[in-house]
């Protein structure tokens, strides 16, 4: 017997086959199960942000935003370029790179100089 046939095991080694739905399927509960979810605010927490969020646009300090991208936390230091209470966004500036983050996005924020490694 040639080696591509003697194959030591089951019965259904050879007919392996993968749905393209089951891939999707499984592919889609990894994606869910990495996702990060960001912890709810309370109402001081708000306040404390938007205490911090004026003080940064009269102040012109450096603030460093938390934030939810692609259901992955990332971070964003920069200055308060503009904030759009309207469309509810706030827009960062960091040298020649700027970023603009959603409200509903953020979860956390506080002043660049606070942090022990600047």
């Amino acid at each position: 017997m040639s080696e591509f046939l003697n194959r030591h095991n089951m019965l259904w080694e050879g007919s392996r086959m993968f749905l393209p739905e089951h891939r999707a399927a499984l592919l889609q509960r990894k994606q869910d199960e990495e996702a990060f979810i960001p912890p709810q605010l309370d109402e001081d927490q708000l306040v404390e942000m938007n205490r911090l969020l004026m003080e940064a646009v009269d102040g012109d300090f450096p603030l460093l935003v938390r934030y939810v991208n692609r259901r992955r936390p990332c971070e964003w230091c920069g200055f308060v370029q503009k904030i759009n209470p309207h469309e509810r966004w706030i827009r960062l500036a960091n040298g020649r790179e700027t970023t603009t983050i959603p409200f509903s996005d953020i979860y956390g924020m506080e002043k660049a100089t606070d942090r022990d490694d600047v």
